[in-house]
């Protein structure tokens, strides 16, 4: 049930995604083909490397025009190049002595050729953009006929200076006789563009009519004029791929700001009829790209072809979207703007002299033009050229290379792949390719994001004015998209986040397992815990290095409209870059070094660091309580009052002394600060190690029973016979050390009595009653430098946490972002339940709600108004079952006491003694009364069941 539920969200995910993206493979195509010119090109003039080039075509003279365009210094250049297509040469224009002029320097021009009759044979070059990034305005035309440039006369009235707009000219459309202007005309659109300010809207159609005569001995009789369509309410834009089909002007892509790099750049494209004064936009399917070079078919094999463009190269940014390759592998975008339908076409590539089919790399701001004939070669009525120059790849590059893509005219369905030309021999290259085994692969689905991104649509953008009626179908939005400026590795976007997914539980084990963290020794059974955390640690320090190093050494700008001399460093650029380093070097360098040092400092100090060391675990605990209780079993059996004095291992007490008052072994003792001076653990371990258990009293009629193993009554620490107390005249009291030295043994005595204080066992229970219960592993706060050290890590781990999730929401898919979250929640929520339970000891949290717990509790109040709270009380009834002769005889036990390394202060509840007393035999029930009465000042008790007749050896 989960897996299907799970499916049915990413289906419908999936279905609001592609919602208005649809993509045909039902259209017919013609046989495509790239054909790389380069290398057969020639001449001593050939252009530079270029973006953003005029460029035109003359079929009389055969020259194809090259002018301005940006070098790749950033420049605009002014200069004109010829390329003679049958001769496959470069040359430069010689024109008339008189006529010298050329156009200013300028790149991103409307252009178009201008043929009209015998009145004019030229190339028209309006407005773009100048030296220093001015706006030009100006109208100029080149003829083919006398290589000669001329300004065209144009009154004042129209479009404001401007580059990057959309528009041009189909040189399909036939001249028309203008009322007002004799003689044929042709017409130039403009739309949209930009002045570095301000972005024009595309719903401003520029209409440039011109007419007059171009000749050397008319070279200023050609003029022209403005006059303006407004078409609905279209939103601004700049750079766009752009083409003139019929009196339809195509804008595909481009940005509404001139912020210079790809960030800008929308998916969305707009079909906009000059004559009818309607527009679509129809819904976007290729990815989105900027400059993109955009053709009309020319093909006349299919009457389809006439309403079909081609959009072509472009960059993308492939961090965000996914193309499946196309570009890659040449892909050719056809858009029917009829139908308003996209189908994605993969067509074949240049086998070259090696076999293997080349593409033209992704690029923007190339130069193309689409001629109805084959452009070069020897039979040109077999297809149709669109020659493409120029540009600027992905990495910055610019470039000067000649591309033909070559339309064979035949058809193609996705039914039927092989052409009648298709034939039975290999691919060919060159110029006189005649399309044998060529085909195309259709693609069956649209460029998909990476991410969800950013749209914005535009509510008028997709319908027509209220006045003006479409005749085509209408999106009913149009989405766009914002792309990042800066972008890096994929591995960086791999290894950054997997170093945090990796930090989080190997930090997690680490202070839970770690002896660094707590108080006792690291068992056993958590070594394998602590390795997998530092194998997790290093693994992970090493992918976050790497990260980093991938993130300066990778990182690339998607800058397009800059000048590439001029840019500056990127390093550093983002905010997101900033934050991120700076955490990094918080956690992957200051964290770390002050670790070293503050284990530096603990060990210099001795290794305690103010921590409480304790001396045994659990198990050691248990061990040693059963083999106490047994020694001492044997020790009793005898009935010479004499031997269990001598298997006590202490010296016999001179008659007369007093014996020292048993303590009990109570949470106030064990926090009590030791008077002799010594380290806390050398306190520890004298209050553990002791002889046995002193004893005043003898009993003389115990009976002979069989005896059984039993664990202790009193679940405390044993002591250890096999320890030493230390003889020191600093442990003996100042008025011991008074008495007479001139007496036998006298100082002898006076450091006896001393290590018989110190032997004395503890009296469980006597006091403890007294003490509220609470944890019985206190936490405590972590020493200074370990606190800033604490504090540190968790401040710079949640500051590049914060900084990954919102890397991972802006730039990865959702469910990355989602899994990422839900991990690192997790890592937090553990955090905390642990920090309730008190681990690790030596944690912040874990003491402050350690005080939160305890000012919470309050220990039930348990009264026996039959019991005064005075044992040596004239009301004292000693009927109860148990040898306590306090009252009660149990009290609340923590909440903790499952914790394995602490141990229990005193008697377990009535409860669990009612079912610990059935099972147990008359041996261990007497040896528990006994080592009571050892460690109370008691001379007589009775009990149910037996008399003992008890002597006072002393």
């Amino acid at each position: 049930m989960a897996q299907r539920s799970l499916f049915v969200f990413f289906f419908l995910d999936f279905l609001a995604f592609t919602h208005g993206q649809s993509i045909s493979t039902s259209i017919t195509v013609p046989p495509l083909q790239w054909i790389n010119l380069t290398s057969l090109l020639h001449g001593s003039t050939t252009p530079p490397a270029l973006r953003d080039a005029s460029i035109g075509y003359d079929e009389t003279s055969r020259n194809v025009i090259i002018f301005g365009g940006e070098s790749e210094g950033g420049f605009a250049q002014s200069q004109t190049y010829l390329l003679n297509l049958d001769s496959l040469s470069w040359s430069v224009p010689d024109p008339p002595t008189s006529l010298q002029s050329t156009p200013s320097a300028r790149s991103a021009a409307i252009a178009g050729c201008d043929f009209a009759a015998s009145n004019r044979h030229g190339f028209v070059v309006v407005g773009g953009k100048g030296d220093n990034s001015n706006p030009l305005s100006d109208v100029w035309e080149f003829d083919f006929t006398n290589q000669f440039w001329a300004q065209v006369s144009v009154p004042e009235g129209g479009p404001s200076a401007r580059w990057g707009a959309a528009g041009g000219i189909d040189i399909r459309t036939s001249p028309v006789q203008d009322p007002v202007v004799a003689g044929p005309n042709n017409t130039i659109y403009l739309a949209g563009g930009t002045n570095g300010t301000t972005v024009n809207s595309l719903s401003t159609i520029w209409r440039l009519n011109i007419s007059g005569t171009l000749s050397s001995n008319l070279p200023n009789d050609s003029s022209g004029y403005w006059d303006q369509v407004t078409i609905g309410d279209l939103p601004s834009r700049t750079n766009t791929g752009d083409a003139v089909l019929s009196q339809q002007i195509i804008a595909i892509g481009g940005c509404d700001s001139d912020s210079g790099d790809a960030s800008c750049v929308k998916q969305d494209s707009y079909v906009i009829n000059a004559q009818t004064r309607t527009q679509i936009s129809p819904s976007g399917c290729p990815a989105p790209r900027i400059n993109p070079v955009v053709v009309p078919n020319t093909n006349g094999a299919s009457t389809s072809f006439s309403s079909q463009i081609f959009l072509l190269l472009g960059t993308i940014n492939e961090t965000l979207w996914s193309d499946d390759g196309g570009l890659e592998k040449g892909e050719v975008a056809i858009l029917d703007v009829n139908t308003g339908s996209w189908s994605r076409i993969l067509p074949s590539g240049d086998p070259g002299n090696s076999g293997t089919q080349a593409f033209p790399s992704p690029r923007q701001g190339s130069s193309a033009f689409a001629y109805s004939q084959a452009l070069v070669g020897g039979s040109r009525s077999s297809a149709s050229d669109t020659i493409i120059f120029g540009g600027q790849d992905a990495s910055g590059q610019y470039l000067s290379d000649v591309w033909i893509l070559r339309a064979y005219s035949g058809t193609i369905t996705s039914s039927n792949l092989q052409w009648s030309g298709y034939g039975t021999g290999a691919l060919e290259t060159g110029v006189n390719a005649s399309g044998a085994h060529v085909s195309v692969e259709y693609m069956t689905k649209c460029a998909s994001a990476l991410s969800t991104v950013s749209t914005s649509s535009s509510s008028s953008g997709s319908k027509p004015s209220s006045s003006s009626t479409s005749t085509s179908p209408s999106s009913p939005s149009s989405s766009s998209t914002t792309l990042p400026l800066y972008d890096t590795s994929f591995y960086h976007k791999l290894f950054a986040p997997l170093s945090l997914t990796l930090f989080l539980p190997a930090l997690l084990l680490f202070r839970t397992f770690s002896s660094s963290f707590n108080d006792d020794a690291t068992p056993m059974k958590a070594t394998p815990w602590i390795y997998l955390s530092t194998i997790l640690i290093i693994a992970s320090y090493g992918m976050g290095i790497a990260a980093l190093a991938l993130s300066f050494t990778m990182i690339s700008t998607a800058r397009s409209l800059t000048k590439r001399g001029s840019s500056s460093s990127i390093i550093l650029k983002t905010g997101h870059g900033q934050a991120g380093l700076t955490f990094f070097i918080g956690l992957y360098g200051l964290v770390p070094i002050l670790a070293f040092v503050s284990v530096y400092l603990r060990r210099r100090s001795g290794g305690s660091s103010g921590r409480t060391e304790i001396p045994m675990d659990n198990d050691q605990y248990h061990d040693h309580t059963n083999s106490e209780d047994s020694g001492e079993k044997a020790a009793t059996s005898s009935r010479d009052p004499n031997a269990s004095i001598t298997q006590s291992g202490l010296d016999p007490s001179r008659p007369g002394s007093p014996r020292p008052r048993s303590q009990s072994l109570n949470t106030s003792n064990m926090m009590r600060a030791s008077n002799d001076g010594r380290p806390s653990s050398a306190s520890d371990s004298d209050s553990f190690a002791s002889g046995g258990p002193q004893r005043g009293f003898e009993v003389v009629n115990r009976p002979t029973r069989r005896r059984k193993p039993s664990e202790s009554w009193l679940n405390i620490p044993p002591v250890d016979a096999s320890q030493h107390a230390q003889r020191t005249l600093a442990d003996i009291d100042w008025l011991q050390r008074r008495r007479s030295l001139n007496a036998v043994d006298e100082l002898d005595y006076a450091i006896t009595q001393v290590i018989r204080a110190q032997q004395a066992p503890s009296n469980p229970g006597a006091t403890d009653i007294l003490v509220p219960s609470g944890p019985s592993r206190p936490t405590k706060f972590p020493p200074l430098i370990e606190t800033i050290v604490h504090v540190l890590l968790h401040m710079f781990l949640l500051g590049l946490c914060i900084v990954a999730l919102i890397a991972l929401w802006s730039r990865a898919p959702r469910a990355i972002f989602a899994v990422f979250l839900a991990w690192t929640a997790c890592f937090y929520a553990a955090l905390i339940l642990f920090a309730w339970h008190g681990r690790p000891r030596y944690s912040i949290l874990a003491v402050v709600f350690s005080r939160l717990r305890s000012q919470s509790y309050h220990p039930a109040a348990v009264s026996n108004p039959s019991t005064p709270n005075r044992p040596n009380s004239d009301g004292v009834r000693l009927t109860n079952d148990s040898p306590y002769l306090h009252q009660p005889s149990y009290r609340p036990v923590a909440s903790d006491v499952h914790d394995g390394t602490s141990y229990t202060q005193g008697p377990r509840s009535t409860d669990t003694d009612d079912d610990d007393d059935h099972d147990e035999d008359e041996d261990t029930r007497q040896q528990r009364i006994e080592n009571e009465i050892g460690r109370r000042e008691v001379s007589i008790v009775t009990v149910p069941k037996r008399k003992l007749w008890i002597t006072n050896p002393s």
